[in-house]
């Protein structure tokens, strides 16, 4: 199985697929149902491409706000380039029409690994853990001090954080065992994490430290330790974590928003 990669940003993926031959810059041709090469203008009709990458990225100013970079290529053409589009206010909803039909009909292509219900409530424990990222990160954009974005990240480590990881080494990370390595991975960054919270040393450093930590230690655990994960995990296990993670409803501490 081909071992999928991944980029932080869309400026990396556009380059770094540059480097794999995909170089024509396409746009969706409402009119004909298509893709057109911006430089050319030659059409591709959905029966004579494949995607065969797809890369999602967060926004840099919002989480919410994400684009998508689909690299596709055409044998019967002998083209290959990339289309990305945005998603919610900015997405294309003519992009979406050409690559649902697309699915439908490269069924045989390998697709993302679906995320296992019993794990989707630690996921969106996930996403909130990003938006911490997003709001230490805003925060100090918008020339919030140290001491106030610290007492917000203390408060989040506290009660959100530190019960993720616990249900994570007692019943998630069990399914791999120990030594696994990614398994070694993961609590390895989980210790990394409890130190840079609980250090004191230099705040503003600390706090960018667990930012840049916090977002590459979920990134890791959504698009690799989980779908490992799910793939070995017996029904009892996953009976198991569903028992044990009570997922309750996530109420922000907006006390003092800093980052708005």
């Amino acid at each position: 199985m081909k071992t999928p990669t991944y980029y932080d940003t869309v400026s990396e993926a556009i380059n770094e697929l540059a480097k794999k031959g995909y170089t024509t810059d396409f746009e969706v041709l409402k009119e004909h149902d298509c893709l057109v090469c911006k430089q050319t203008a030659q059409q591709l009709s959905p029966d004579e491409f494949v995607i065969d990458e797809t890369h999602r990225f967060e926004g840099e100013t919002d989480p919410g706000d994400e684009m998508i970079v689909y690299a596709i290529s055409s044998q019967k053409h002998g083209v290959k380039g990339i289309v990305i589009n945005g998603y919610g206010t900015y997405a294309n909803p003519d992009v979406y029409k050409i690559v649902e039909r697309l699915e439908k009909k490269t069924s045989v292509k390998e697709k993302p690994i679906k995320r296992s219900e019993t794990l989707k409530p630690l996921s969106r424990e996930h996403h909130h853990a990003l938006l911490l990222c997003w709001k230490i990160k805003n925060g100090f954009n918008k020339g919030a001090s140290a001491e106030r974005i610290k007492k917000y990240a203390d408060w989040f480590f506290e009660n959100h954080l530190l019960p993720h990881f616990d249900i994570e080494e007692k019943y998630v990370f069990t399914v791999l065992g120990d030594e696994h390595p990614m398994v070694k991975q993961a609590k390895a960054d989980h210790q990394t994490l409890k130190q840079l919270f609980t250090a004191g040393n230099s705040l503003e450093s600390d706090l960018r430290k667990i930012e840049e930590t916090l977002q590459n230690h979920v990134r890791f655990e959504e698009r690799t330790l989980f779908n490992e994960v799910q793939k070995y995990a017996t029904a009892e296990q996953l009976s198991d974590i569903e028992m044990f993670h009570v997922e309750g409803k996530f109420i922000d501490n907006v006390e003092d928003p800093f980052w708005e």
